[in-house]
């Protein structure tokens, strides 16, 4: 057995010439394909179309078409007239106030104090302003919540009233 590096050793990467090698040249795995580009003129139309000084407008270099009027009582310069998206994307109508229903359902849930048919009444009126609130964005949701647990805690008082008296 030679030192390192000998060619007696079997582990040894070096030939019995003493040399390394000449590693093989690099050859790709594969012939890439000609680029195929398209004709200078559109298919079905004739050769040097389009005709010489036309310039094909630019993303930068100014509007392609004419810019469209602007809807009939939008400010100069089009800004500002059509709402911007809310908080989920959509266009929705403008708030209009605190829901009506909502005031009633309170308003009537506070006269069940009196009697039992207002606090069925606000009941009733707030599930409903709850749905509007929902669908048209307004004002008014604590209003029509609170409706709703003063008629149901009223009617439950009335309820308890009720039963106690009946011995």
């Amino acid at each position: 057995m030679t030192g390192p590096g000998g060619h007696d050793d079997p582990a040894s990467p070096m030939p019995p010439g003493g040399q390394p090698p000449e590693p093989p040249a690099w050859q790709p795995p594969w012939e890439a394909p000609a680029l195929d580009y398209p004709p200078d003129s559109p298919p079905g139309y004739p050769p040097g179309y389009p005709p010489p000084g036309y310039q094909q407008p630019s993303d930068y270099g100014g509007p392609a078409y004419p810019p469209m009027p602007a809807p009939y009582g939008a400010p100069p310069g089009g800004y500002g007239y059509y709402p911007g998206p809310d908080y989920l994307g959509s266009y929705g109508a403008l708030q209009s106030g605190t829901n009506t229903m909502a005031i009633v359902s309170l308003v009537s849930s506070l006269v069940g104090v009196l009697c039992c048919v207002g606090s069925i009444v606000g009941i009733v009126l707030g599930i409903i302003a709850l749905n509007e609130i929902k669908r048209t964005r307004q004002d008014g949701y604590g209003l029509a919540v609170a409706g709703i647990v003063v008629g149901v805690a009223t009617l439950i008082v009335y309820l308890v009233l009720i039963m106690f008296s009946a011995r």
